[in-house]
């Protein structure tokens, strides 16, 4: 299924096979069985060779067994009925204890009860006979699987092997499984085909409820999907040869018995049978994926039932399996002693594990191998580290687990798992006292011998002394105890701890580190799932897969602060309680739902664009031009930009766009960054401004991005905690060129490492950086007529290479340079200025007329060649805002007034009409 099961399959020469000569008699060469494979030190097989007749008969056989079953329980209920009313009647005469020997007297109804109890003993005999003829499936235990086996390689040697070797997987079917292949092959049969093939044994599996949930799940449309399949079939050749099980068919047995094999299921379910079929046939591959359903979606799925089914039956399967695991601290040989400091400060792991009350650990079995593999190296202990939310103490969990089943290596076999509680450990204790605390757990694990103790945030020890002037620190009594080797020790902490507090202290080098690191893609998915249950039992949701793999891949990309699989979790639960509130009980998850979540917390717009939002990204240089006078190539390439990344067509691994804007002051490069945050991000508020002027020397950069003393960066901080924002670098060319070289990871590969060693992503941002480099020769050429693209090459090669290292310049998607306002140009940026004071003052219930006269005074009055607009809008604060507050204050100006802006820009109120 996950194809470590992807086994070499053997095939018989002879018969090709088909486990028969042509006279239709057993193979002497295979003896029948004509494929097999073998695994973990066994020969595994499909016996039975299927015929009409014989499913036929085993249908009947079965009806008559159903029938004589319940007349031998109608028998046996009848004689409890019969003693019961024996005892009625006669223990209301009897004057004796006789009736408590009821076997040695003689009556009627006592006959009936003694033939029902011989019936009972039959149907028990009959129920044991036919679970004896099926067997459960063994799961290989830890020696086994890290077993080399010396197998024979040939059908002679096969046969000579002790019968220990072969396994007939049939009987490891449920009574479900084998009755979908009896199905295939009585519709192979019907449809006069000569082989059952992969089509029929997925077409009789999607009549299984369990099948169709999986596909549910998927969003696969049952009806659809089912015909597809079904037009498919009448597809395959007639034939008039008896059909037959083909060799495909009994591969797809062997390695569905594989798959549950190896995920520790007790029997083969139906579910076993997709992916096997998916396998060997592409039909089916292919129709899936119309709708967007790969292999690995399929068996996540099956392994999130799996993983339900298992967590169901939690409580009971380890009770069951660790009845010999003692619940007191006692070894199965009593040889371990008393811990009374520990218990009173520990917490027994593998005493929550044996009662079910650890949470299910799902997808780190590389992990806990490499904690194996240092403990037979020689190490005492391991320190497990990584980020917090990444499942460290699941992980520890699923330890304490496999140790109550005692599937772990021979020296962890009969031993506790005990958490050490480092705050109960000093609680209420002086220095000296933790310290006493701890040497007498230490000498209680040693004595104990059956005890592997276990440590969260091992880094919290660190600094606890015993003394003053001559302090101890705890951590070095805990190392002299573990180089001593007396006991194993498994700790956690993160992995920003180890390199700050363990990585080079006496802890340090005893205990060998692990590296956790944060799951992706599926393994991310697989440990989701185990928690999926609990949410739909608690908010009455039922979850598409979709939605759980959208929350892994969405929090992923968009959420940076956090960790997988705890981000994801978060985003799922918010979800399920969003669902629940909004669509009632028993509503379907969908990764739309999940979207919208994630773009409510980040304000990221990752939803399905719709309608209104698509004719929006289409107009986007119309919508821009509403505030942003001429500058069209600048906008029209910042449009082209933003539709890209809005519709997902562009690098994932970079920012949104990179721009360098260049031009003399006053001419709109600020303008459009404001703009473009406005009309993309939907406030202006997204835009970080940094004004570069501040970091003209190479010290500064800590300012930016922090240092490991805990300071943060202004850039790294706010892109932090806005990731989808504009970032405006300020006149660009000011900052000391080791500034600048930060920004060369940044415009490549979409992150930056801060002083802390966290990385920050800029993939979400777009990235303006403003410059007014030539800003004279720029407009001279414009005044002589030039063409702005003959004077661009001469701003990149003359100009910009004075300030600038060329791969900087390269980096950046668009060096775009801006043209020199016209007076008309500020006639209309004067229009756009006073709209926008008319908006205010709408506010207030004021009105505002503008006369196209006044307009071109005020335009002209605030046009400067060498500034561009920048004085316009301190000539409308001074000539017409500051005029409308005086009036306003004074009251001359009140509600349902009319300011006007004459001709002469001069401010004239028109008195409004009085109520």
């Amino acid at each position: 299924m996950d194809n470590k099961n992807n086994q070499p399959f053997i095939i018989c020469p002879v018969c090709a096979g088909k486990g028969k000569t042509k006279f239709g008699l057993a193979c002497p060469n295979c003896s029948g069985v004509g494929v097999g494979s073998f695994y973990h030190g066994r020969f595994f097989y499909w016996g039975p060779k299927l015929g009409r007749a014989m499913i036929e008969l085993d249908h009947f056989r079965k009806k008559i067994n159903n029938t004589i079953n319940l007349i031998a329980f109608a028998i046996g209920f009848i004689g409890i009925l019969a003693l019961g009313l024996w005892v009625f009647i006669v223990g209301r005469e009897a004057n004796d204890l006789s009736v408590f020997f009821f076997w040695k007297l003689k009556h009627p109804l006592l006959f009936v009860f003694w033939l029902s109890l011989i019936a009972g003993m039959f149907v028990v005999y009959r129920i044991s006979e036919d679970a004896r003829k099926q067997h459960k499936i063994k799961p290989a235990t830890y020696e086994e699987r890290g077993k080399n086996f010396e197998l024979p390689n040939n059908w002679e040697e096969l046969k000579r092997a002790q019968g220990k070797y072969k396994i007939d997987v049939s009987g490891g079917f449920t009574p479900v499984a084998y009755d979908i292949i009896e199905q295939a092959y009585l519709l192979a049969a019907k449809l006069n085909h000569e082989f059952v093939t992969p089509l029929h044994l997925f077409f009789s599996a999607l009549a299984d409820n369990e099948v169709a949930a999986i596909f549910s799940r998927l969003n696969v449309p049952g009806q659809p999907f089912f015909e597809k399949i079904k037009e498919q079939i009448s597809k395959i050749e007639q034939n008039n040869n008896k059909t037959v099980i083909s060799k495909t068919a009994q591969e797809i047995f062997i390695e569905a018995y594989l798959d549950a094999y190896s995920l520790g299921q007790k029997k083969v379910s139906a579910k076993n049978l997709i992916l096997p079929c998916l396998k060997y046939n592409n039909i089916i591959k292919e129709i899936l994926l119309e709708y967007e359903v790969d292999k690995d979606k399929i068996y996540n799925v099956i392994l999130w039932f799996i993983i339900n089914e298992k967590q169901i039956d939690n409580y009971r399967r380890y009770k069951s399996m660790a009845r010999f695991k003692p619940s007191t601290n006692m070894d199965r040989a009593y040889t371990s002693v008393a811990t009374p400091i520990l218990k009173q400060i520990g917490y027994d792991l593998t005493l929550a594990a044996k009662w079910g009350r650890l949470e299910y650990c799902v997808a780190r079995d590389k992990e806990i191998g490499d904690i194996w593999q240092q403990f037979e190296s020689g190490a005492s202990g391991v320190i497990l580290a990584g980020p917090t939310g990444v499942g460290k103490r699941t992980i520890v969990g699923g330890i304490a687990q496999l140790m109550v089943s005692e599937d772990v290596p021979a020296f962890l076999q009969d031993k506790r798992l005990v958490e050490l509680d480092i705050s109960r450990l000093i609680s209420g204790a002086t220095p000296a006292q933790a310290q006493g605390r701890l040497l007498a757990v230490i000498d209680e694990v040693a004595r104990a011998g059956n005890i592997v103790l276990y440590i969260n945030n091992i880094e919290n020890i660190m600094g606890i002394t015993s003394g003053s002037e001559e302090s101890l620190d705890l951590s070095q009594v805990l190392a002299g105890a573990m180089e001593r080797g007396n006991f194993y020790c498994i700790s956690t902490t993160t992995d920003v701890s180890y390199v700050k507090y363990l990585e080079n202290s006496a802890l340090g080098n005893v205990l060998p580190k692990i590296d956790i690191k944060k799951p992706e893609g599926n393994q991310a998915i697989q440990m989701i799932e185990s928690k999926i249950g609990a949410f739909e039992g608690r908010y009455k949701v039922y979850f598409s897969y979709n939605s759980i793999e959208e929350a892994v891949l969405m929090s992923e990309k968009y959420i940076h602060d956090k960790y997988l699989p705890e981000k994801a979790i978060t985003i799922l639960e918010q979800v399920a309680v969003r669902v629940g509130s909004t669509r009632g009980e028993h509503a379907l998850v969908s990764k739309e739902d999940v979207a919208e979540i994630i773009s409510s917390i980040t304000n990221i717009p990752i939803t399905k664009i719709s309608e209104d939002e698509g004719k929006k990204l289409l107009n986007l240089e119309a919508e821009m031009h509403k505030r942003m006078i001429a500058q069209a190539e600048a906008v029209r390439l910042v449009s082209a930009s933003l539709r890209r990344a809005r519709t997902e067509l562009r690098e994932g691994n970079r920012p949104i766009a990179n721009f360098l804007f260049l031009g003399p002051t006053g001419v709109g490069k600020t303008e459009l960054a404001k703009t473009i945050s406005e009309v993309y991000f939907g406030k202006e508020d997204y835009m970080i401004r940094v004004d570069m002027s501040e970091y003209q020397h190479p010290d500064s950069i800590a300012k930016m991005i922090g240092d490991s003393n805990g300071a943060r960066g202004y850039l790294t901080e706010k892109v932090r905690k806005s990731p989808f924002s504009l970032v405006l670098l300020d006149e660009i060319e000011k900052a000391h060129p080791d500034i600048l070289n930060i920004f060369l990871q940044v415009m490549d590969d979409g992150r930056l490492t801060d002083g802390q060693g966290q990385t920050i992503d800029f993939t979400n941002t777009i990235i303006i950086a403003t410059s007014n480099i030539g800003a004279v020769f720029i407009q001279e050429e414009i005044f002589k007529g030039t063409d702005v693209a003959i004077i661009k090459h001469a701003l990149i090669n003359d100009h910009l290479k004075a300030f600038m290292r060329p791969e900087l310049i390269n980096r950046f998607d668009g060096v775009i340079v801006f043209e020199p306002l016209s007076l008309e140009n500020v006639v209309d940026i004067t229009r756009i200025l006073l709209h926008k004071i008319e908006g205010l003052l709408k506010a207030k219930g004021i009105g505002l007329h503008i006369e196209e006269g006044g307009i071109r005074i005020l335009a002209k009055a605030g046009f400067d060649p060498k500034y561009g607009a920048r004085p316009l809008r301190r000539l409308l604060q001074e000539k017409i805002e500051d005029e409308i507050a005086n009036k306003l204050l004074s009251g001359e100006l009140k509600r349902r007034d009319t300011v006007i802006i004459n001709d002469r820009a001069g401010i004239e109120i028109e008195k409004g009409v009085a109520i």
